[in-house]
């Protein structure tokens, strides 16, 4: 797909083209035992979900627009590169990476294998994963390489009794074996309700409102340029080729089985609240909420930093929270519309600003080397379909022993090594990623994202950002106190591939084709 080639809508699953905005989900893993029996369930499985089966239950979640209104659930199915082997085998896999490589491989090495790459290191290490967070089901413990967790659904419904129900009718459409063994088997589980501040369920546990600078897909029906409001969308517009497999993608070959689909990393990230807000309270020369604000890069209210850099802007509505670039404003910028090339307003270290780099091309990986042009981080975008699970911090709570609370979800590209992988491993893990980048830590990690526990490296400790000095020239640089923390920890990670509604199909009958 291209800019210009139209989307199979009915073909796709729906979360790959937009958040369905229900507040109650289920997070659910699951695994095939290891025998023929098991197996050609879990294919039945497959096939009792697909849209159109007469089988009674529920259905996966195809891009279709709603036509009478919201559905009373939606549903969406991803499977590890274990799950594929269990369900069509392993020469087909071999085949799918010897013909799409730059999709399938990483992918094929599984979220374990690629801990250190990503950052999942110390505290995030795989060998801590799943058990400690609360939702591992009772029975044996998970394996080290990963390689019994087999499928991972997704189930959004209004309310908590409807996810109840819903999870119920879910489970009831398992098929067993002549010993009354599900051919699937529910392994972990994880429910997000929403964090409210204000009676806002858009917020995350960190105190910041969420969901406010997803990509804008060509030719997708809810991110299709148009005035909402008398306010436009300036964000530029991603090829569908990012998101969604293409067979006549520019820069990557695929297998017909992996058309329609994409390729995602289902995370289970921890988040230390009570460290988060400790630190941000122990800069005496900075105020907690500035702290904040430079350390994510937005106010917590959702205003961008280049857009209003001393307080929150109480007027800014929709499309105001993501028209804004860099080093030239976009065409409705809102504020004093002035290039941010020195980082005075939102520091080249703050988390939106690594993550999504927008027009900043001085950022490695945010030009084009073949036309020397710049990219505006196209290539290297994800969707972010996540939410938060766990209560509400609390400034009084104990600190010991640790509630579970943070983000889990799936981050979404067709091509990990270009997106999720990139990104990880390039923006957020790594300092130096912009040249020039005169902080005196090189601009250290991700400061949300905190230090790897094992990292002794004394720049990575510490979060520095640039202030104006009139006595010393036009920029210098405030370093906080070095004792930042990893504020976000790794619980539980899988690479998955979720299918179009096609391969869906080929998978139930056990082949690609």
């Amino acid at each position: 797909m291209s800019l210009t080639d139209p989307i199979q809508m009915d073909d796709i699953q729906g979360l790959i083209l937009r958040g369905y905005n229900y507040d109650f989900i289920r997070y659910i893993v699951l695994t095939i035992p290891d025998n023929k029996e098991a197996i050609q369930g879990a294919r039945q499985f497959c096939a009792d979900l697909l849209p159109g089966s007469k089988a009674p239950g529920l259905k996966i979640t195809d891009a279709t627009p709603w036509v009478n209104g919201k559905p009373p659930y939606c549903l969406n199915i991803g499977f590890t590169i274990y799950g594929l082997n269990r369900l069509i085998g392993e020469p087909n896999c071999a085949t799918l990476n010897n013909t799409s490589y730059q999709l399938f491989n990483s992918f094929s090495l599984g979220a374990v294998s690629d801990a250190e790459f990503v950052g999942d290191t110390g505290t995030s290490d795989p060998q801590y994963w799943w058990t400690r967070s609360g939702g591992w089901l009772p029975g044996t413990a998970p394996a080290a390489n990963g390689n019994d967790l087999h499928m991972q659904l997704t189930l959004y419904a209004r309310n908590p009794e409807n996810r109840e129900e819903y999870y119920g009718k879910l489970l009831a459409m398992i098929p067993k074996t002549a010993t009354g063994d599900l051919c699937v088997q529910p392994v972990f589980v994880k429910d997000s309700d929403p964090v409210i501040v204000d009676g806002d369920p858009t917020y995350i546990h960190f105190g910041y409102k969420d969901s406010l600078s997803q990509p804008r897909i060509a030719h997708s029906p809810w991110n299709i340029l148009e005035e909402i409001a008398g306010d436009p969308d300036d964000r530029p517009m991603v090829p569908a080729d990012r998101f969604i497999i293409s067979t006549d993608a520019p820069d990557y070959q695929a297998h017909p089985f992996l058309k329609n689909g994409t390729f995602a990393a289902f995370r289970l990230l921890y988040q230390d609240v009570g460290a988060f807000e400790e630190f941000i309270s122990s800069d005496p020369a900075t105020p907690p909420e500035l702290m904040a604000a430079k350390m994510c890069g937005r106010w917590r209210d959702g205003t961008p930093l280049v857009v209003s850099p001393n307080k929150p802007d109480p007027h800014l509505k929709g499309f105001d929270y993501t028209n804004f670039d860099y080093l030239a404003p976009t065409r409705h910028q809102k504020g004093n519309m002035v290039s941010d090339a020195d980082a005075l307003r939102c520091p080249y270290a703050s988390h939106i600003r690594r993550a999504n780099p927008r027009d900043d091309t001085y950022v490695q990986g945010n030009v084009d080397l073949g036309t020397g042009k710049p990219v505006y981080a196209v290539t290297h975008r994800i969707l972010r379909r996540a939410s938060p699970y766990g209560p509400p911090y609390k400034s009084t709570e104990p600190k010991t022993p640790q509630i579970q609370r943070g983000l889990v979800g799936l981050f979404i590209g067709a091509v990990l090594d270009f997106q999720f992988r990139f990104i990880m491993s390039t923006w957020l893990e790594a300092g130096s990623f912009r040249t020039p980048d005169n902080s005196p830590n090189s601009s250290g990690v991700d400061p949300l994202f905190g230090p790897r526990t094992d990292d002794t490296y004394e720049p990575d400790l510490e979060f520095a950002f640039a202030v104006p000095n009139i006595t010393q020239g036009p920029v210098t640089y405030h370093t906080a106190p070095q004792n930042m923390q990893r504020y976000v920890r790794t619980d539980g990670s899988l690479y998955v591939f979720i299918p179009g509604i096609e391969g869906l199909k080929w998978i139930s009958q056990g082949n690609i084709s």
